[in-house]
């Protein structure tokens, strides 16, 4: 009897390649599985992110001082909440470098988009509108430049209320506009000091002659009315020659006194007539003074002599405003517990722009044939008194300058005020 076979055991037998196959595939199953997890953690990082960077542009946009907008050549694509705010606004708002207006944001915006989309070259362009409507006007800047890209039909428009730093500049060039006139006016007192020195003797020598000239003509003839008128010139040059020293060596000014303001134009009227009717006669054109002088107005606080050269150059300036003749009007009058005096020229008249201009110093509408000193020290003479001096066109043509001075009381009979 043959011997009984028996199996192999377990662990001897062959493997088997269906077995390690599933296991080879979920390993790897999971190694994806871990893989995958780690990207959807990365993407919801980034996801995570890019909202919190979208949040914080739009919160940045939303907030800010600045309109933002993106413009194609037909219309807004975008905008911020700042922008349709600033939108609301009512112009017309007015390009400063060339006065194009347009009436709301939306079309300066898309002035300046289809400003830049004109150019050949990239850049931005920058530009300032004022609002004209109001009457404390708003300043914006306007910035546009070309998005670059595959957006380049598209341009970005940033828009800036700079009202204040307009203002703070307009402020700053005013002030060094200042500080420019006060440097003049020290070196003008610098040469004033040796011109008046060398005025001065040659006005003495000049009043000492009239003096003995007015001795040998008689007191009845016109030459010695026309002698006086010439002795009073000296006397008030001399006397201004003296006030210019004072200015340049910074003393007190003159000592007002009470003055007839009738007077003072008579005498003014009278030093000057004759050379403008003469002036004027050699021009071909008739020149007349026309002065209205009423008795008993009230005394005003000043200097004869000074205001008296106030009235000589206004007489000046409208003769040379009147290069066809017409008629110079002087008018004395009291108004309420004020004198007033008006000098009426039928000239050209000031241009509307150099009104609020002509008082200042150095401001001449002469050209070369002007210093700028004439008007400006004119005022100073009646505002320092308390007065004021204005300039006015007439609805007829020509220019009025209006001088009010604060009538005094009269004096008593102690002599004083009542």
């Amino acid at each position: 009897m043959s011997p009984r076979r028996t199996s192999p055991p377990a662990s001897s037998a062959a493997p088997d390649p269906g077995a390690q196959e599933p296991e080879g595939l979920l390993r790897k199953y999971r190694e994806l599985l871990a893989k995958h997890s780690v990207l959807v953690r990365k993407l919801g990082e980034r996801t995570r992110r890019q909202f919190l960077t979208f949040k914080l542009s739009n919160w940045a946009l939303e907030t800010s001082d600045s309109a933002l907008a993106m413009m194609n050549a037909t219309s807004v694509v975008l905008a911020n909440s700042r922008w349709h705010a600033l939108g609301r606004l009512r112009g017309p708002w007015r390009r400063e470098e060339d006065g194009a207006q347009w009436m709301v944001l939306r079309d300066v915006g898309q002035a300046e988009a289809a400003a830049v989309l004109a150019l050949t070259e990239g850049g931005a362009r920058v530009t300032r509108y004022r609002q004209t409507r109001e009457k404390t006007p708003r300043v914006m800047e306007v910035r546009a430049e070309r998005v670059t890209g595959h957006m380049q039909v598209q341009v970005l428009v940033l828009a800036r209320d700079i009202t204040e730093q307009a203002r703070a500049e307009e402020e700053l060039a005013s002030a060094r506009a200042t500080l420019l006139e006060r440097e003049k006016v020290r070196a003008l007192g610098e040469l004033a000091a040796g011109i008046a020195h060398d005025l001065r003797a040659t006005l003495d020598a000049m009043r000492l002659r009239l003096e003995l000239l007015q001795r040998d003509v008689g007191p009845t003839s016109q030459g010695h009315q026309h002698l006086d008128a010439l002795a009073r010139i000296v006397s008030d040059a001399n006397a201004r020659v003296g006030r210019l020293q004072d200015f340049s060596r910074r003393k007190p000014g003159t000592v007002l006194e009470r003055v007839q303001l009738a007077d003072v134009v008579h005498d003014a009227v009278d030093i000057v007539r004759g050379g403008i009717e003469h002036q004027a006669r050699q021009g071909g054109h008739a020149l007349r003074l026309d002065v209205e002088l009423p008795e008993g107005l009230p005394h005003v606080s000043g200097s004869a002599m000074e205001l008296r050269y106030v009235v000589i150059n206004l007489l000046i300036n409208a003769r040379d405003a009147m290069s066809r003749g017409g008629v110079i009007r002087l008018r004395v009058f009291k108004s309420g517990k004020r004198v007033r005096l008006t000098v009426e020229d039928e000239g050209t008249g000031i241009p509307e722009e150099y009104l609020p201009n002509i008082f200042k110093p150095f401001f001449t509408t002469k050209g070369d044939k002007g210093t700028g000193l004439g008007l400006s020290m004119a005022h100073g003479v009646v505002t320092n008194v308390g007065g004021t001096l204005t300039a006015a066109n007439r609805p007829e043509g020509g220019a009025v300058f209006t001088l009010t001075f604060p009538a005094l009381k009269p004096l008593s009979a102690r002599g004083g005020a009542r």
